[in-house]
């Protein structure tokens, strides 16, 4: 997504400098919202809703998803307000900015969003408690299999 923002800026330079090429840059431009549109929705739109309800424990999962989404809100309400003024005030540069802060997010989800995938609600409270998941799987396999011999001999 951050390419997109990147291809987003040059071809907006090329509008805004009413290059040869600015028509088609311009068509090329709009399309590029589209492309940046597809990849977020396919990427990291569902992660914001999604995510905090998952990694939260249970106790706190309401009010941790309601601050979050909270929070998604505002952050969203303030890139409406601010991009107009943006674009006015140093125009294809504005793409530049959202094309380091997506590309800042790369590392920083990869270093410290760990993956939740096919794990168990009590397994994700045990990733952030600090405990090893595998024991825990582990645990929960011999005490499934304990409980099965005992069904058998009853």
């Amino acid at each position: 997504m951050a390419a997109v923002m990147a291809v987003q800026a040059a071809l907006i330079y090329q509008v805004q400098n009413a290059t040869a090429i600015a028509k088609a840059a311009g068509i090329g431009a709009a399309v590029m919202l589209f492309v940046f549109q597809g990849a977020f929705t396919i990427g990291f739109q569902a992660t914001v809703w999604v995510y905090p309800s998952e990694i939260l424990p249970l106790r706190i999962r309401q009010v941790g998803s309601s601050i979050s989404s909270a929070t998604n809100w505002l952050f969203n309400y303030m890139i409406v307000q601010i991009t107009p003024i943006s674009i006015a005030s140093i125009g294809w540069k504005t793409y530049i900015i959202f094309a380091v802060l997506n590309a800042t997010w790369v590392p920083i989800i990869y270093l410290f969003f760990p993956e939740t995938k096919g794990l168990e609600l009590e397994d994700v409270d045990r990733l952030f408690s600090g405990e090893e998941i595998f024991d825990s799987r582990h645990e929960r396999d011999e005490k499934q299999e304990v409980w099965d011999i005992e069904d058998v001999r009853a």
